[in-house]
């Protein structure tokens, strides 16, 4: 392990320094959940959907998390909602025990369909699935599946069409995503929570690069980092890539060892109460040589750029692809050793965040002029990737915002070029 006393006194320090800009104990108020399940009740009822049908797991977390704050740890989980009733929760008897923990008392039968395969529970009979279902809701002659059909196993979407008699099975997807959207005050504070742990664990992995170190020690960390400051998971593997492998874009950490005079890249997701945060950076272990002087100079440049035209698109009210567009056509004004710069621009400048760190309405693309809108995040992501050099392969500047009415709100405290930290936290 080359992880030194003088590297975790850095990282003692960048902790100190952040943990009082954190409220570990901040919950969303139950009223808060009366108030999303009211606004299902209606579009529901609107609809004339009878049952309204959700699914997620660790990865996919999000119309789970918001509906009943739980989250699933290896099983999978489910739930309903009728109109004029609270959501009822299917999971699994180990991990479904964690709901209990939310503080928001639903009511949680555990069943087989989300049970760890085959396995057996002395003294527990697992309920049936249609059966709980048909009884909570009643009479059921439309169902809305409310996430997404690329999300929901092809067993539970025939479930639905078949277990229920002739009932009708219709798209409702629309009204998780669209109240997810918009977020709200207490949304917000877990937000700029987890984007203000992202930022320390950025710095602590930082603090402790140095030649010699291998890609998961400085991802150890960094995870690290952020659970001792309230992170209740990831929203991705903790990235740190070097060399060669910053092509990857968002490779997880590997035993590789991180040369002098490598390029590097880091990159956290740290959730807080389910909301995820964002800081990712490249540098160079050791000095830059001449063309990464010229890479990161035209990649931050860059980054400046895109979050000028973010700023003057959210108080402007523009089409949401002027963000992207803006630092595509700037970028046509450089070559690196021959290649244009816009060739590297490899993915969306832009994309949104809350309960997954990049799978939320909505992503900005060069041809989506759909308006932002009034209270939502964003994750801000240049990145420059493929070039045939090693030297230059990949890296990106990543950090989170909210747009609060017209106002544009950065919610991490990183510099744009990070190489001054590298090795000495604070």
């Amino acid at each position: 392990m080359k992880l030194t006393v003088q590297d975790w006194e850095k990282v003692t320090k960048i902790i100190e320094h952040y943990e009082p800009q954190i409220d570990k104990d901040f919950e969303i108020p139950l009223s808060e959940y009366e108030e999303r399940y009211a606004r299902v009740w209606k579009v529901l009822e609107e609809r004339n959907i009878d049952l309204g049908f959700f699914f997620w797991y660790r990865e996919m977390p999000g119309d789970g998390i918001y509906m009943t704050g739980y989250n699933p740890n290896i099983e999978r989980a489910s739930a309903v909602i009728a109109p004029g009733k609270r959501p009822m929760l299917l999971c699994g008897p180990e991990s479904g025990i964690l709901s209990k923990e939310v503080g928001l008392n639903l009511r949680t039968e555990f069943v087989n369909e989300f049970s760890i395969p085959d396995e057996y529970y002395e003294g527990l009979e697992r309920a049936n699935l249609q059966k709980v279902i048909a009884e909570y809701a009643g009479e059921i002659k439309k169902i809305g599946y409310m996430t997404f059909d690329d999300q929901i196993p092809a067993q539970f979407m025939n479930f639905l069409h078949t277990s229920f008699g002739d009932v009708e099975v219709v798209d409702a997807t629309d009204i998780l995503q669209e109240m997810r959207y918009e977020k709200s005050e207490s949304e917000f504070k877990c937000m700029k929570a987890a984007d203000t742990i992202a930022c320390a664990a950025v710095r602590a992995m930082l603090a402790v690069t140095k030649p010699g170190i291998g890609e998961n020690e400085v991802a150890a960390v960094g995870d690290f980092t952020a659970m001792a400051l309230g992170a209740c998971g990831f929203g991705f593997e903790t990235i740190v890539n070097s060399g060669d492998r910053c092509r990857t874009v968002i490779g997880p950490a590997t035993n590789k060892i991180i040369q002098e005079g490598e390029l590097v890249q880091v990159g956290i997701s740290p959730s807080f109460k389910g909301y995820k945060g964002i800081n990712r950076r490249g540098f160079v272990c050791g000095e830059r040589n001449e063309l990464q002087k010229q890479y990161f100079e035209v990649m931050n440049r860059g980054y400046e750029v895109a979050a000028a035209a973010l700023k003057e698109t959210c108080e402007k009210d523009l089409p949401s692809n002027y963000a992207d567009v803006t630092p595509r056509t700037w970028f046509e004004n450089y070559t690196l050793e021959g290649v244009n710069v816009r060739s590297l621009h490899f993915y969306s400048t832009c994309h949104g965040t809350g309960l997954t760190e990049c799978n939320e309405k909505m992503v900005i693309t060069p041809t989506n002029e759909t308006p932002y809108g009034k209270n939502v995040g964003m994750m801000l992501d240049l990145g420059l990737y493929g070039h045939p050099n090693t030297d230059i392969c990949g890296a990106c500047v990543e950090d989170a915002y909210f747009k609060k009415g017209n106002e544009l709100i950065k919610l991490s405290d990183m510099p744009i070029d990070v190489q001054d930290l590298v090795g000495k936290g604070l």
